[in-house]
C-alpha cells in the first residue's frame, strides 16, 4: 500500500511543482525499485491531478469554458469572432490555451517511440533535471519584470509557451517549469504566468489519458488502494500549486535550483 501513496504522492507534487514528474518517476522506479502497476492507475492518477487544477481554478475555468462555447457561435462570422475575442478575456484565454496545446500533442503523438527510448537512461534524465535546476535559476535572477496578463497576451506567446510544454516531454524537463519560465520571458507577470501553466496541465493530461485509455485491457489493482493513491494525488498536487504560486511571486523559483542539482548528481553516482 505505501508503494500507492508514495507514487500518488510523486505524482501530485511534481506534476506542479517544476520539478519533472516524468524525471521523478524515473526515479521511483530505478532507486526505489517501485514500478507503475498498469496504465489505469497512471491514468487515474493523471485524472486526480487534473481535478486538483480545476478544484483550484474552479472560478476561472467555468468562465474560459462559457466564454469558449459562446465564441463556437461566432466562428462562421470572422470579423465578429476575433472582436468577440478581442473582447473578451475568457473567450481569448481559451482560444490561447488550445494553441498552447497544439505543439505538445503533435511532439508527443509523432515521435512516442523516441520519447519512450528516453526513459531508458538515467543519466539523459538526470542531466535533463540539471539543466531544468539550471534555467530555474536563471529565470529568478533575470526575467524580473512582467506585467501582461490576458488582455495582453497574444498568439506569439501561446505558441511559445506551448514549445516550452512540448520540450517537456523530455524526461527531466518540467512542464510547469518551463511553461512558466517561457511565460516570465514572454512578460507575463508572475501570478498570471503560473495560472496559465496550470489551467495549460489540463488539455494535456486528459488528452494524455484519454489516449492511453486504449491500452487499458483490465485492472489488475484494487480499487481502494486506486481510490487512496488518486486522493493523495489531489492533495498533493493541490497543495504544489499553492506552493508554486507563493513561491514564484516572492521570486523564490530558484529554491528547486538546489534541490533539482542534488536529486541529479545522486542520479548520475547511484544508478
Amino acid at each position: 500500500a505505501m508503494h500507492y501513496i508514495i507514487l500518488g504522492l510523486i505524482q501530485g507534487l511534481t506534476e506542479f511543482l517544476p520539478v519533472s514528474s516524468s524525471g521523478h518517476l524515473v526515479i521511483s522506479q530505478k532507486l526505489l525499485n517501485i514500478e507503475i502497476p498498469d496504465v489505469a492507475f497512471e491514468v487515474f492518477l493523471h485524472l486526480a491531478t487534473s481535478l486538483a487544477v480545476i478544484f483550484l481554478f474552479k472560478r476561472e475555468i467555468k468562465e474560459i469554458l462559457l466564454s469558449f462555447l459562446k465564441s463556437l457561435t461566432k466562428i462562421f462570422q470572422w470579423e465578429l469572432f476575433l472582436n468577440y475575442i478581442k473582447e473578451d478575456n475568457q473567450g481569448k484565454f481559451a482560444w490561447l490555451l488550445l494553441l498552447s496545446t497544439v505543439p505538445g500533442a503533435l511532439v508527443g503523438y509523432f515521435f512516442q517511440n523516441i520519447i519512450e527510448q528516453m526513459f531508458n537512461s538515467s543519466t539523459f534524465t538526470a542531466s535533463m533535471l540539471m539543466i531544468t535546476g539550471l534555467c530555474l535559476f536563471l529565470t529568478d535572477k533575470y526575467f524580473i519584470t512582467g506585467n501582461k496578463t490576458i488582455k495582453d497576451s497574444n498568439w506569439v506567446d501561446a505558441l511559445f509557451i506551448g514549445f516550452a510544454q512540448a520540450l517537456a516531454i523530455i524526461p527531466g524537463i518540467s512542464r510547469s517549469g518551463f511553461t512558466i519560465m517561457m511565460g516570465l520571458g514572454r512578460k507575463f507577470d508572475r501570478k498570471y504566468a503560473a495560472t496559465y501553466s496550470f489551467i495549460l496541465s489540463i488539455p494535456i493530461i486528459l488528452g494524455t489519458s484519454i489516449y492511453k485509455f486504449k491500452d487499458i485491457s483490465n485492472i489488475n489493482i484494487n480499487i481502494s488502494l486506486l481510490f487512496v493513491s488518486g486522493l493523495v494525488a489531489f492533495f498533493s498536487g493541490y497543495l504544489a500549486m499553492i506552493v508554486v504560486k507563493k513561491l514564484l511571486v516572492n521570486f523564490k523559483l530558484h529554491l528547486f535550483s538546489y534541490y533539482l542539482w542534488i536529486i541529479g548528481f545522486l542520479i548520475l553516482f547511484l544508478v
